[in-house]
């Protein structure tokens, strides 16, 4: 390359050098200068505030000189870099380049000339070659500083600083306000002021022709007096309501106005009012169509939508409207919309009720615009009427009665009665009852007349009467809703208990009245024995007294007919010793009564002779009687208190058991699991609650209270799982709730169990206490006994006069006081233990009046008397302990018994007579085998209690208890198997002879007559073969004689109600019996069964 190619690339190095550094300077200045004058334009518009106009001259002018000193500063030295214009030459970039290096000056300017001289010649060759030589190391782009640059930046930096100033300051809004008005020139911007415009209108927004009130408020530190707003080209006053607040009504608008406000030379935004378009009816018309039945023509109204109409009649609305694209029928419950065709709407109804109704119209603008409010009364054909009510109670029917009146104002169909368990609505089922077809009738009812119904639950029934509007499908009418229950098998039960405990109660009072009587009766002995004969007074205290007794005696005759009956109706699925033998005591007491009543009249007959010793004898007599009898009642009061306490405590286990089940069923039916059915069972534990309190007060009131379990914790416990058991299932929360049931399930199952192992427990407990007690009654009766056989034979050989006189009568007297505690422990435990009964009471009776005689008989020097007195109360002692002997040894046996597995009252129960015939047959061939193992055939003796072989030969005691326990469940199956036969009475010699049969056993083990029993047994019970044999083939002949047809007629109606039936003028008529087809529906109803 020559040295003169490489000057000229130098010098092009220069040149773009040259203009980068303008180019750099410009951007600098360009930065600076647009920078500032950003500022200036926003400064202008900061305080001038311009008007739109005015902001549009400024924005464009900014723009402009922006434009400029980008071209300038900037694309000028860009196009001349990049060769687009032309800039300086080889020259001028010599001179500058001189002018910069001193070495340099003209030579480089000279070089230049020289190479562009076209007259080349070898002396200008080489001249330009030295010059190029010289020229070559000097570096012509240093002749360009980048750095001189800086000392423009102040001209950038300065505007920066200010904005960040303004910044800082917290003054950017003034740059960004300013700012965003330049931009927005055409947009007015309300300078700042001391108040501004606030339009109050939710919307402005107005129907056509619809006034339009603006309303506004000024909100800053000046409150304008007055406000105008500008309407297009016109301006008004608006009103003030308020300091601060206006408001202008525009009146009709038809099409969109703008408008802004003014107020102290501030001016408002532009707003613009939008009006829109409005539906709108020309034309109403309403056409009827009645019911053909009613054979009316079709009418027409105009311009209203208000009519009373028959039921059932169609309506058309037609209706002709201006700006409308639908129309709306609407009432309280249904919406419809009208037909559209052209300019009218049309839509048709059946009305069969009062309506009220509105009709609006909308389109794209206005919904529901222009409501019409209007009504159709409809007049209904009338419902029929009933009336019902209960027969009054005073006519002391029995039955519930229902009375009714029925009446429709053109006829009556028929009369039902709908009837379904209570709380299951969905369940019910009709009979029909038999009426006159006319407007008007009457009936008498008494549920269930002959309506199939199951006992032991709780119906809801109503009657419901159908007039002959057979358009509507017989309009039909209810009647109040009653409710009636025939009561289960175990509700009787408890009624029998409770009437049981009532009659019990009355019969304890009645006692105490007649131990009034009998103090009465000793204050007339007394009278009597003072006096030879009574007088006239004397005699009418007796008489009186005699009045009053028999009086006594009838009520507590009747108290005893009473608990008599209701322990009879009692009935239990086992067979019940203790309640047989309350019947038979009562049946006696009552036998007993009337022997009293007779002998009171004797008493009168006597009373009426004014005899006083044989009527003083007659009523010693009495009163020892009396006294028997008395406390012969009031054990059996307290035996059927006792009874009853047990009784309902089973019942209770049982009703606890049962809840159990039912608990735990429902816990387990899923989707069936619902609150309702739990709040019955919580219903159902809260009555069992009451009623176990109930208990203990009853239970409490005994003499010798039973051991029932207390279990208040475990009760509450079960309450509380049944609380919170409802409580989900109320929430709905079956799998939450499904423990608690099944916890109180399992709690009430236990609690049943509880009672019932308590009461068996305390049986067994009672009989040792009793065994213990009657043991010492025995021995202080045998020691009474010894002791007044010896005072008896002191008083054989002593005189009145004899200094031990007095000393023995008093030991009488002792004697007297320790039989004394014999018969008040005796009566005690009479109490509580049935076997305590009347003929044992009586014998203490006979003791007791002996002992007093003897006293008496002594105290007036009558020995001979006193000592037959003595004898007679030594011999009926005698007789007494043996009976209790013979007793307590029957008391060990069964307490043996229990200890060692005693037969539950029942076992065996389902054994039938072929089983029990085979069975005894089996036990008198065990008989045999032992008396042969022992050797004692032919002997008799009498067995050791302690179970040991007698020297007599009574047989092995394991033995003889195993077969007596066997021969006792023989025994108790065969009183279930005749009572469930019908053969009580023809079966009793048989159980009779089992009874024997038991107590041999006991007292004499196996002997020949033990052996001639069982076989005398084994004849009895073949003989009762053949008499129920006998008693079913006369069963199945009367049971095909009774097979009539089942006749569904009702009862005739009770006297009292006829005629009360008559006097009130309803009803007279003896029956009413249902129709033919729901004869026909009980009928196949019983066949099914």
């Amino acid at each position: 390359m020559s040295t003169e190619t490489v000057i000229y690339q130098k010098l092009e190095a220069f040149i773009r050098k040259f203009y980068t550094n303008e180019l750099i300077k410009g951007i600098i200045f360009f930065f600076g200068l647009g920078l500032l004058y950003f500022l200036f334009t926003l400064s202008v518009e900061f305080f001038l505030w311009l008007q739109p106009k005015g902001r549009t001259f400024l924005f464009w002018l900014f723009i402009l000189v922006e434009l400029f000193l980008l071209v300038r500063l900037i694309l000028f030295p860009i196009f001349k870099l990049v060769k687009l214009q032309k800039g300086i030459d080889y020259t001028q970039a010599a001179s500058i380049i001189g002018n910069h290096f001193n070495e340099v000056e003209d030579r480089l300017t000279n070089f230049l000339q020289l190479t562009q001289n076209k007259e080349q010649s070898e002396l200008l060759l080489a001249s330009i070659e030295q010059k190029s030589i010289e020229l070559q190391p000097i570096p012509f782009s240093n002749a360009i500083n980048f750095n001189a640059n800086k000392k423009y930046l102040p001209w950038a930096v300065t505007p920066i600083l200010l904005i960040l100033i303004f910044y800082i300051t917290g003054n950017g809004s003034v740059i960004f306000q300013s700012f965003n008005r330049v931009v927005h020139f055409n947009t007015a911007f309300a300078p700042p002021a001391p108040f501004q415009f606030k339009i109050l209108n939710p919307s402005l927004t107005t129907e056509q022709n619809k006034d339009f009130t603006i309303r506004v408020r000024t909100e800053g530190k000046v409150v304008p007096e007055k406000t105008m707003i500008f309407l297009e080209n016109e301006s008004y006053y608006m009103e003030s309501l308020s300091p601060g607040e206006f408001e202008f009504k525009i009146a009709h608008p038809e099409q969109n106005i703008r408008f802004h406000l003014e107020a102290n030379e501030l001016s408002s935004n532009e707003y613009e009012l939008q009006v829109v378009a409005v539906p709108s009816i020309s034309n109403f018309e309403m056409q009827l169509r009645f019911p053909s039945y009613l054979n009316k023509k079709l009418e027409t109204i105009q311009g209203t939508g208000n009519a009373s109409i028959p039921e059932g009649t169609q309506v058309t609305w037609k209706i002709t409207t201006q700006a409308t694209q639908k129309m709306n029928w609407k009432t309280a419950g249904n919406s419809l919309l009208f037909a559209k065709k052209e300019n009218q709407f049309i839509l048709s109804k059946n009305i069969f009720q009062n309506t009220d109704y509105q009709i609006s119209s909308s389109n794209s603008n206005t919904n529901q615009q222009e409501k019409l409010n209007y009504q159709l009364a409809v007049v209904k054909d009338q419902f029929p009427s009933i009336q019902v009510r209960t027969a009054p109670d005073s006519l002391k029917l029995g039955n519930s009665y229902i009375l009714g009146q029925i009446a429709d104002d053109y006829g009556l169909s028929q009369l039902q009665v709908v009837y379904y368990p209570k709380d299951k609505p969905a369940a019910a089922k009709r009979g029909t009852i038999a009426i006159k077809k006319a407007a008007f009738d009457q009936f008498v009812f008494s549920f269930p007349s002959n309506l199939p119904v199951q006992k032991g639950i709780t119906y809801d029934y109503y009657f419901e009467v159908f007039d002959n509007d057979a358009i509507h499908h017989f309009k039909r009418t209810k009647s109040t809703v009653f409710s009636s229950r025939l009561a289960s098998a175990e509700e009787k039960e408890e009624q029998s208990l409770q009437q049981q405990n009532e009659s019990s109660n009355g019969l304890e009072k009645s006692l105490k009245t007649q131990e009034k009587q009998l103090t009465e009766l000793d204050q007339l002995k007394k009278l009597g024995k003072e006096k030879n004969e009574f007088e006239f007074k004397e005699q009418q205290k007796v008489s009186d007294f005699l009045k009053r007794q028999k009086t006594q005696e009838q009520m507590m005759q009747e108290f005893a007919e009473k608990m008599k009956a209701n322990l009879e109706n009692f009935k239990s699925e086992q067979k019940d010793e203790l309640k047989d033998n309350l019947v038979k005591r009562l049946e006696k007491a009552t036998q007993e009564s009337d022997k009293n009543k007779k002998l009171l009249d004797e008493l009168q007959k006597l009373n009426d002779k004014i005899g006083a010793e044989e009527l003083l004898q007659k009523l010693d007599n009495y009163k020892q009687q009396s006294k028997n009898q008395t406390k012969n009642l009031a054990q059996l009061v307290e035996l059927t208190k006792k009874f009853y306490v047990e009784k309902k405590a089973q019942q209770l286990a049982n009703k606890l058991d049962k809840l159990s089940d039912q608990q735990e069923q429902l816990a387990n039916k899923g989707k069936e699991n619902n609150s309702q059915k739990q709040a019955d069972v919580n219903a159902a534990f809260d009555k069992i609650q009451k009623e176990l309190k109930e208990l203990q007060k009853d239970n409490k009131e005994l003499k010798s209270p039973l051991d029932l379990p207390k279990e208040e914790a475990k009760e509450k416990s079960i309450d509380d799982d049944l609380k919170k058991a409802l409580d989900e299932l109320e929430k709905n929360n079956s799998q939450k709730a499904q423990p608690k049931q099944k916890s109180a399930s399992k709690k009430m199952k236990e609690l049943s169990q509880k009672m019932q192992e308590s009461m068996e427990s305390s049986e067994m407990e009672q009989l040792n206490e009793d065994v213990k007690t009657l043991r010492q009654i025995t021995d202080n009766l045998l020691a009474f006994s010894n002791e007044q056989e010896e005072v008896m034979k002191q008083f054989k050989s002593t005189r009145s006069a004899s200094p031990s006189f007095n000393k023995n009568i008093k030991i009488q007297q002792n004697l007297k006081q320790q039989f004394k505690h014999v018969d008040d422990s005796l009566f005690a435990m009479s109490l509580r233990n049935p076997k305590i009964a009347e003929e044992i009471t009586k014998q203490v009776g006979n003791v007791e009046y002996s002992i007093n005689s003897a006293i008496e008989t002594l105290t007036n020097s009558q020995f001979a008397k006193g000592v037959s007195h003595q004898q007679y109360a030594v011999s009926e002692a005698n007789k007494l302990a043996d009976r209790l002997s013979d007793m307590l040894f029957n008391m060990q046996m069964s307490l043996s018994g229990m200890s060692s597995g005693k037969p539950k009252p029942g076992q065996g129960q389902g054994m039938q007579l072929p089983d029990i015939i085979k069975k005894q047959q089996g036990l008198g061939e065990q008989m045999k085998q032992g008396m042969k193992e022992n050797g004692q055939e032919g002997k008799s003796g009498k067995p050791q209690k302690n179970g040991q072989s007698g020297e007599e030969g009574e047989g092995n005691a394991e033995a003889i208890m195993q077969i007596y326990k066997e021969q006792r469940k023989l025994r108790e199956a065969l009183e279930n198997e005749l009572e469930k036969q019908g053969l009580g009475s023809k079966g009793q010699a048989a159980l009779d002879q089992m009874k024997q049969l038991e107590k041999q056993l006991l007292n004499k083990g196996f002997k020949n007559e033990t052996i001639q029993k069982a076989n005398n047994i084994q004849q009895e019970l073949l003989k009762l073969k053949t008499a129920l044999q006998q008693q079913g083939e006369e069963y199945k002949r009367e049971s095909q004689t009774n097979n009539k047809q089942f006749s569904n007629q009702a009862n005739a109606l009770p006297k009292p109600l006829l005629e009360y039936l008559n006097t009130i003028e309803i009803l007279n008529r003896q029956s009413l019996p249902l129709r033919s087809n729901f004869n026909e529906k009980v009928q196949n109803y019983f066949n099914k069964k």
